[in-house]
């Protein structure tokens, strides 16, 4: 149950991301910061296992964070994005 949760937040914070990254909606990046630092807590709390995808949950929110200061290149937000993406649906599979 719990995977599928957070399988639903990712596929969540995966849309918030392309949209703030981009159509560059600003008012969006308290909810862009937020959603990266709960990202980076998830991988934390996860790569005790030394779970790769929870690596790579680690650098996307750094990205995702980093993203509301300075400007990251479209094609870093669509990999980030699909990566997160995919991994929700796979969760819900799952």
């Amino acid at each position: 149950m719990i995977i599928k949760i957070l399988g639903i937040l990712d596929i969540i914070i995966a849309i918030l991301f392309w949209v703030f990254g981009v159509f560059g909606a600003g008012s969006l990046s308290a909810l862009v910061i937020l959603s990266g630092m709960f990202l980076l807590v998830k991988g934390i709390v996860f790569f005790s296992g030394l779970s790769l995808a929870s690596l790579l949950d680690i650098i996307s929110s750094i990205f995702i964070i980093v993203s509301t200061s300075i400007t990251i290149h479209i094609i870093i937000v669509i990999i980030v994005s699909l990566f997160l993406f995919q991994k929700g649906i796979f969760s819900l599979m799952g």
